[in-house]
């Protein structure tokens, strides 16, 4: 069947061609529809908006203020307006009130799952080993893969290079390498590998205040590149990401381990007027807990895996007008949690089902621009997804784009979105024990409708550079967990009756101010937000009573970075978030041997304000051409403040407000290009 559809789309006729005189018109049209190049700049800010999209050149990224010795990619777009800002022991990404996995988060179109090292610390991506990143927030193009939320894709080099070097950093926390290796004049090959050894120099700082943790972590990229022609190209990528967290309190003894795999091919093809883009794709994320008390032992394991193939086709038809299709396959593997239990006198082994879904989806627009000043694009994407019944939906999208000055531009879109599979949690302190849950009659498909309006302009020459956003958007069918992880070693432990849907009603207002040019460089954003959640089943919440996990009302950052004598650079960065919201319990005992709580308004009471501020300083020892050797010091809260991250409960049902990181924690990194 997936072959089939791939072939289908490759014998799909193309359009006709153009005159030759209008080639290079066309193809100025066609190039606001592929992918974004973005090449080296040294007056280039962190982060350039382009439309909708926020591109981030991992050049510049390196200039940025460094998180423990690293230029982290995710990390920083945690920073960006409309993107929760996330603690010590939050991961993932939050785009514009959404979840983290209602947000696509990939390598060159491929899904990356769980995407997150050290609770959030660091992601699972090496930051040299990518050319660019592209962020979108709300104004998806017709062809996006089925998600309700963003977009966040990096994508690897796949230049050909001009000759061999190495890049990399060696730190007291972790070191990593990227070889890049040219093949003949045709062939290229990137290499990437990154090992911590935190537990090594760091095991004080990962005792928490209720806790101690000993961790490591690994990841490996490889990135083949082949040009055949000058309008050929196929890129070849594998990803390996393996995680091992040990955590021992007073009567528990945890031991988390999880891991990424993804493959995946892609063939470009491209004329003066359009391009055909095929890619093929494996990507899984499976986790495992061990836990050990005093009158249990358990292990749980779950699996979450898709293979896909996408198709994408864009052409231009005249200097005005250019359309895009596509047609993806994809085939889902999940498990969500298989459990084993040993108690004193009781044993217990829950092993689900494995379900294997199938979705196809089959999507087409157009980009029209009539006169100068205005322009707007159209579409359709359409979705079937089958897993023993039929779920699906048409889902139509329209963005009006106004130019009223150089420079300049208003943009509103409206849309609709849907996605096949949920994901709960049964703990939310960043720990990897989520788990994927596939659609069913009882877990309905998730769907949204968004709008938005933006402004986006440049000033002073370029110098300084605004975007403010407003959206909105209206959730359907959304799963919320309220069960706890501790609840596993009950007996009759059963993670659907834990589960709940309702609906989610996500807004606010998002601005950007950025100065990319100069020795001075730097940019501050805002959010104001409210991410909302109706559950009929709590009893009360008729309405968008509660808040979600990840609801922050207020987000400011602020990151700067100045160079000076050629050689020095200086970076900060410096949060202030209001914080987030968690469940206050009122009362637990033990019936049956059977823990039972009871708690008060869920997501009622809201942490304390987060704040942190980190400083990096960088020395260039050699700049030239192709060639750079250097030292960072970077440090992480410089001023010591204990975020509140998480909440325990004594005893006495009294709340203990948890700090992972109460101290600065400094770094000694040498970085080089060679």
């Amino acid at each position: 069947m997936a072959w089939l559809l791939y072939l289908i789309c490759l014998a799909t006729p193309l359009l006709p061609q153009p005159s030759d005189s209008d080639s290079l018109k066309e193809a100025e049209s066609v190039r606001q529809l592929e992918e974004v190049v973005i090449t080296r700049d040294r007056s280039l800010g962190f982060v350039e908006a382009q439309g909708a999209r926020l591109v981030v050149d991992m050049q510049s990224v390196k200039q940025m203020p460094k998180f423990l010795g690293t230029s982290d990619p995710i990390r920083y777009v945690q920073s960006l307006a409309g993107i929760s800002t996330n603690n010590e022991l939050r991961t993932g990404i939050h785009i514009q009130g959404c979840d983290d996995y209602q947000s696509l988060v990939a390598i060159n179109g491929a899904p990356v799952f769980y995407p997150n090292h050290l609770m959030g610390l660091y992601s699972t991506f090496i930051g040299q080993h990518f050319k660019s990143m592209v962020v979108e927030q709300s104004e998806h193009g017709t062809t996006m893969s089925n998600r309700v939320g963003g977009y966040v894709d990096l994508q690897t080099h796949h230049e050909q290079p001009e000759r061999f070097g190495f890049e990399g950093n060696i730190g007291i926390i972790n070191s990593d390498i990227t070889f890049t290796i040219p093949c003949g004049k045709q062939h290229a090959l990137w290499l990437s590998a990154r090992s911590s050894y935190s537990d090594l120099l760091f095991s004080k700082w990962l005792k928490t205040d209720l806790m101690s943790m000993g961790y490591h972590f690994m990841d490996f990229n490889a990135t083949y590149a082949y040009h055949p022609t000058d309008k050929d190209e196929l890129i070849i990528t594998g990803f390996y990401s393996r995680d091992k967290l040990g955590l021992e309190a007073s009567a528990t003894d945890l031991a988390l381990n999880w891991q990424n795999v993804l493959g995946s091919a892609r063939y470009r093809h491209s004329w003066s007027s359009g391009s055909l883009q095929s890619d093929a794709f494996f990507s899984a994320f499976r986790s495992e807990i061990k836990g050990v008390t005093a009158f249990a032992n358990l292990n749980t394991q779950a699996t979450f895996a898709s293979v896909s193939l996408t198709n994408r086709v864009h052409q231009s038809l005249t200097e005005h007008l250019a359309i895009e299709a596509g047609l993806d396959y994809r085939h889902y593997f999940c498990q969500p949690i298989s459990m084993r239990e040993e108690g004193l006198n009781s044993h217990q082994n829950i092993q689900p089902g494995y379900t294997n879904a199938e979705e196809i989806e089959l999507s087409a627009g157009i980009r029209h621009t009539p006169v100068i000043w205005f322009e707007y694009e159209a579409g359709i994407h359409g979705s079937a997804y089958y897993n023993g019944q039929w779920f699906g939906g048409v889902d139509p999208r329209l963005t009006f784009h106004f130019y009223p000055a150089k420079g300049q531009e208003i943009a509103l879109h409206g849309g609709t979105y849907r996605q096949h599979f949920h994901k709960a949690a049964l703990f939310n302190g960043g720990l990897p024990t989520d788990f994927m849950l596939m659609v069913d009659k009882e877990l309905p498909s998730e769907y949204a409708y968004a709008a938005n309006l933006r402004y986006s302009g440049s000033f002073l020459d370029g110098k300084l550079v605004v975007q403010a956003e407003g959206y909105f958007k209206q959730l359907r069918n959304v799963v919320e967990s309220t069960g706890y992880i501790m609840e596993l070693l009950n007996q009759d432990f059963d993670y659907r009756r834990y589960l709940m849907v309702g609906d989610g009603r996500n807004y606010g207002l998002s601005i950007l101010i950025q100065k990319p040019k100069g020795i001075f460089t730097g940019y501050i954003t805002y959010g104001l937000a409210w991410a909302r959640r109706k559950i009929p089943e709590l009893e009360g919440y008729t309405d968008y009573h509660y808040a979600a996990s990840h609801d922050r009302r207020h987000d400011l950052n602020i990151v700067a970075n100045v160079r000076f004598a050629k050689r020095w650079s200086v970076g900060a960065h410096f949060v202030l978030a209001s914080g987030l919201p968690y469940t206050r319990a009122l009362e637990a005992y033990v019936i049956n041997r059977k823990m039972v709580c009871r708690y008060d308004t869920f997501n009622g009471a809201t942490m304390k304000i987060y704040h942190r501020l980190d400083i990096s300083i960088s020395c260039d020892i050699i700049k030239k051409k192709g060639h750079e050797l250097g030292i960072n010091l970077s440090a992480y809260n410089v001023y010591l403040n204990k975020n509140q991250q998480f909440v325990v409960y004594r005893n006495s049902l009294r709340p203990d407000f948890g700090t992972t990181i109460s101290t600065i924690i400094p770094s000694l990194s040498i970085y080089g290009k060679f």
